[in-house]
């Protein structure tokens, strides 16, 4: 495969994830709990994994006690990133709530300067301050209400996003080979377990699954459980975990426009700039890296 399909491929997975924030409110709009749609969006996901893996057995064979290990902790990592955001958003502004999120762009940069000793090029630093300018500027920071802030909410929202960037980072760490639908069907098994543990699956014995309930597991299970993960083992492993954390950037711009087009919500022209800037990060930081790797080729 080559780089520039790895990238469309991590940024596919990064842009189904901004989707999620405006299905989630039309969810909770029906009049379904946060704990139904947690669980249930989980259980989907795995279902479905589950099925089409089946027909892929043969690489459980290929699979080592250690490929297992690999991805049972990053489902448990989605889980913790699931659980710890969406806890935040109850004590938070939802503007300063996807801020706190949104520090993996660095937090990234730090766990693979911590792992391999090696610090980050001048390509990766441009690329973190537009981002974060442009986060900054995206969710209208400034005139976000800072008149009760949790200190609670502040703890988790920083917990989803270390969780999240060790789940990029660690992500790179999946072997080439492997088959993406088996790997994220057993990410997906994990995180359903855990998940079931915070929030009890009482959507399968209270009837409200069949009550409307399945459209809305189906529809986010597959944005949050199924095609990041996929999509993320097949690019991320060919990109690297740090590069992953630039390029999962594109969730917020993708959040804002969703938000703009499906839930009709205003979006002043601050927030257009963010977006312009965020892209603008991702583009240097590809930019940079071709630019690099042609002059090695041209060596």
């Amino acid at each position: 495969m080559s780089r520039m399909w790895a990238i469309l491929f991590v940024l596919i997975g990064g842009a189904s994830y901004g989707l999620i924030s405006p299905v989630i409110k039309m969810a909770y709009d029906a009049g379904f709990t946060p704990g139904d749609v947690t669980s249930s969006q989980y259980f989907m996901a795995s279902t479905i994994l589950l099925l089409i893996a089946a027909f892929q057995f043969r690489h459980f064979k290929k699979l080592t006690g250690r490929d297992v290990l690999l991805f049972v902790f990053l489902g448990l990592l989605s889980t913790g990133t699931s659980v710890f955001y969406y806890l935040a958003l109850a004590d938070l502004p939802a503007s300063l709530a996807i801020v706190l999120l949104f520090q993996f762009a660095w937090i990234v940069m730090l766990i693979d300067f911590l792992v391999t000793r090696r610090k980050p090029n001048k390509a990766k630093w441009a690329a973190l301050v537009l981002i974060l300018a442009g986060t900054v500027f995206a969710v209208d920071l400034l005139h976000a209400d800072w008149g009760s802030v949790s200190m609670t909410g502040l703890l988790l929202g920083l917990l989803s996003s270390v969780t999240y960037s060790t789940f990029l980072y660690f992500t790179s760490y999946v072997r080439e080979g492997t088959s993406p639908w088996v790997n994220s069907a057993i990410i997906a098994v994990a995180s359903t377990v855990a998940v079931f543990f915070v929030f009890p699956p009482t959507f399968l014995w209270n009837g409200t699954l069949f009550d409307g309930l399945w459209f809305w597991a189906l529809l986010i299970g597959a944005l949050g459980q199924i095609i990041p993960p996929v999509f993320f083992n097949i690019g991320i492993p060919r990109v690297g975990g740090s590069l992953a954390g630039v390029l999962g950037s594109i969730e917020l711009p993708v959040a804002v426009v969703a938000a703009f087009v499906i839930l009709r919500e205003h979006v002043a022209g601050v927030q257009w700039v963010g977006i312009v800037l965020i892209l603008a990060g991702i583009v240097v930081s590809e930019l940079r890296m071709r630019s690099k790797r042609r002059d090695l080729a041209q060596a």
